[in-house]
C-alpha cells in the first residue's frame, strides 16, 4: 500500500494513486466530471435533453442548447452508482442507456451529437 509521501500530488494538493489503492483512493478527489456533453458538428446547434434516474427517480434533469463544438461538463451532480439515461435531441432522436458513474474517466456519461443523431455511452476513453 502506497502512503501518502509515496504518491504524486498534483498542484491541488490531491494524491494521484493508483486505482486499486482503496486507503488513499478514499483522499482522492473526483478526477472526472459524471456527465460529458459534446457537439462535434461544426456547423448546426442543437437542443438537448437529458433524464438520469437511479432505480427510484430521477436525480437529474436538464436541457442544454448546444452551438457547434460546444462541450458541457456536469461535476458534482451524481453520487456512484448505476443510472438509466435517457436523452432526446431536438425533441424527437431519443436513447436510452444504463450507464456506471464513478470518478474515473471510464465511468462517466458521454453524450455526443452531431450529423442530426445523438449517442449515449458510458466512458471517456475505450
Amino acid at each position: 500500500m502506497l502512503s501518502p509521501d509515496e504518491s504524486k500530488v498534483d498542484g491541488a494538493g490531491s494524491y494521484l494513486t493508483p486505482r486499486g489503492s482503496t486507503e488513499i483512493q478514499n483522499r482522492v478527489t473526483r478526477r472526472s466530471e459524471e456527465i460529458h456533453i459534446r457537439n462535434f458538428d461544426v456547423s448546426r446547434d442543437y437542443d438537448l435533453t437529458i433524464e438520469v434516474r437511479d432505480a427510484d427517480s430521477v436525480v437529474f434533469s436538464s436541457r442544454y442548447h448546444l452551438t457547434p463544438g460546444k462541450t458541457v461538463s456536469e461535476f458534482g451532480q451524481l453520487s456512484p452508482g448505476t443510472y438509466e439515461v435517457y436523452v432526446e435531441l431536438d425533441g424527437h432522436r431519443q436513447q436510452t442507456v444504463r450507464c456506471e458513474v464513478d470518478e474515473w474517466p471510464d465511468q462517466t456519461v458521454l453524450v455526443e451529437v452531431g450529423n442530426g443523431t445523438v449517442s449515449v455511452t458510458e466512458g471517456l476513453y475505450p
